[in-house]
């Protein structure tokens, strides 16, 4: 299983997303709609001298809402993610992280930024949160 693979997987452990389908760097034009996507970085942070690397995974948890002047429907789309922030600190404190296979151990998973609405327009808007995993990686 590759690391979005994993991140999709525990994603989904997430109780306002079981039931969603949660794409991979597709966000449908449709409300209520979510996906997970990869941020381009350098992945290796850091190497060992026995040839193991500390790393890191950057991804963006998105949806796609309704929005307009009533700011109420916006504070309900922030409360989404600001309740998905706090599950996701809740998870880092019992040591609850994605399996990512033999040979890598996540040290932490964390959401980086809150949520905010990335993109709007009239009628729907983009929202996100910004997620960074590290993990430790043997060397094979």
């Amino acid at each position: 299983m590759n690391t979005m693979e994993s991140v999709r997987k525990f994603l989904r452990t997430y109780e306002p997303l079981a039931n969603n389908k949660l794409n991979v760097d597709f966000l449908p034009a449709e409300e209520s709609s979510y996906s997970v996507e990869a941020i381009p970085t350098n992945e290796v942070v850091r190497t060992y001298t026995d040839g193991s690397t500390y790393r890191q995974f950057l991804c963006v948890l998105c949806s796609r809402e309704a929005y307009g002047s009533e700011i109420l429907q916006q504070l309900e789309n922030l409360a989404f993610f600001e309740d998905f922030s706090e599950w996701l600190r809740e998870q880092s404190l019992i040591g609850n992280f994605p399996d990512l296979g033999e040979g890598r151990s996540v040290v932490s998973f964390v959401a980086s930024t809150t949520g905010y609405a990335m993109a709007t327009s009239e009628t729907k808007a983009r929202y996100q949160i910004q997620l960074k995993m590290e993990f430790i990686q043997k060397r094979t």
